[in-house]
C-alpha cells in the first residue's frame, strides 16, 4: 500500500504542485480526457472545490485544482492511494508523471511550487 501526495512543499520535483497557464477549466478538460484513455472511472467532479475523484481497480485518485481568481494560472495537487501487491509507490507517481506530460502537452508549464 501507498499513499502518495503531491504539494508545494514536497522535497522531489515531481511531487511539487504544478501549475500550468490555463484556466481551471482548460486544464480539468485534459485531465478528464486523459483518465479516459487510462480507463479511470470518474467517481466525482467538484466545480465547487475544484476536485476530481477517480479510480481503478487498486488505485484511488483525488486531483485538487488551485486556480487564483483573475489569473490564466492552475495548480494541481494530487492524493493517490495505490494498494497492489507490488510497486504502489511506482504506479502512483507513474500516475502523477503521466497527467503532467499529458497536461504539458497543451498547455505551458509555469513552474513547480511557485506560492510557497
Amino acid at each position: 500500500m501507498a499513499i502518495i501526495e503531491t504539494s508545494e512543499n514536497a522535497k522531489d520535483l515531481p511531487l511539487q504542485t504544478h501549475y500550468y497557464k490555463a484556466t481551471y477549466k482548460q486544464v480539468k478538460e485534459v485531465y478528464l480526457a486523459h483518465l479516459e484513455t487510462l480507463k479511470h472511472k470518474v467517481v466525482s467532479v467538484n466545480d465547487d472545490y475544484l476536485e476530481v475523484y477517480s479510480e481503478v481497480p487498486h488505485m484511488f485518485v483525488v486531483a485538487k485544482f488551485f486556480s487564483p481568481e483573475n489569473t490564466v494560472e492552475t495548480g494541481i495537487d494530487f492524493y493517490v492511494d495505490a494498494e497492489y501487491l507490488v510497486g504502489s509507490n511506482k504506479k502512483a507517481i507513474k500516475f502523477i508523471e503521466s497527467v503532467y506530460k499529458k497536461i504539458e502537452e497543451k498547455y505551458e508549464f509555469k513552474g513547480t511550487a511557485l506560492h510557497k
